[in-house]
């Protein structure tokens, strides 16, 4: 699979399957000052201790389970938020590609920034509301 470079955008769907193909760290921005201005290994330390609920960064898979989890309050327990993004995908703005020191050695990440989180709700609403008529 081909990793997309900083200043490409890529769907988040196609960004978490790289993430559990390939072992690459991704970590998805909701705030684009902090994005654009804060190193990933500060932030991993600055937040660690936040819920996740209120952090300005998430590792891709912290931030499924986040969406999960608020896609089943607004549509139900049938909510799937694969298949949401599949009819209407989300594309995150790759900042950044760089590795990081870990307990098990270096790990290649990429530092990306979502959309706006007003854009990113506007959507969620349209997509609860379509879910349900069906």
């Amino acid at each position: 699979m081909n990793c997309p470079k900083p200043g490409e955008t890529a769907d988040v769907l196609e960004l978490l399957l790289l993430r559990q193909t390939e072992h690459i760290s991704v970590f998805l921005y909701m705030d684009a000052e902090i994005a654009k201005h804060e190193r990933v290994e500060d932030g991993l330390k600055k937040y660690r201790l936040i819920d996740p609920d209120f952090r300005p960064m998430l590792e891709i898979d912290d931030w499924f389970k986040q969406m999960r989890k608020q896609m089943k309050q607004i549509a139900g327990a049938g909510a799937d938020i694969e298949e949401m993004l599949k009819a209407e995908p989300i594309r995150a703005e790759v900042l950044e590609a760089g590795e990081l020191q870990t307990p098990a050695g270096l790990r290649p990440y990429l530092k990306c920034l979502l959309p706006y989180l007003d854009e990113m709700e506007e959507m969620e609403v349209r997509r609860a509301s379509d879910f349900r008529q069906k």
